[in-house]
């Protein structure tokens, strides 16, 4: 925990995929002090076809969904958006009014840990 999902139009090299994977989970240990090994990523591709921004069809964006267990202060779910936003920017060359993060707190007892049980249970 905690859990990134990272989605992108299309087009994007194997190296960036691999970079916009890597340097997120790096951007949230950075950001918010959670321990690498508990950073999990994935991307999604889609075509740029299937995204409308504002009525502009066929634009390209980088969005995140982050979700982790409640608890963290403002200031640091700031430095978390600041940080995704930042690195998809350096990463994909998009300008960051393309890129968006969405985060979601989850209460303990609502978040699965490893051994099946809550992250309450796990003392989280």
């Amino acid at each position: 925990m905690p859990y990134l999902i990272i989605n992108a139009t299309e087009g994007l090299s194997a190296d960036q995929k691999k970079q916009l994977l890597e340097r997120s989970s790096n951007a949230v240990v950075s950001s918010i002090g959670a321990p690498l090994k508990s950073v999990r990523a994935m991307l999604h591709e889609m075509p740029k076809e299937n995204y409308l921004d504002g009525g502009q069809y066929g634009h390209k964006t980088v969005m995140y969904e982050v979700d982790f267990i409640e608890g963290r202060t403002e200031e640091l779910k700031s430095a978390l958006i600041s940080a995704l936003s930042k690195t998809a920017h350096e990463v994909t060359g998009l300008s960051e009014q393309d890129i968006r993060v969405r985060l979601s707190d989850f209460p303990k007892t609502n978040m699965g840990m490893a051994g099946g049980i809550t992250a309450k249970q796990a003392g989280r």
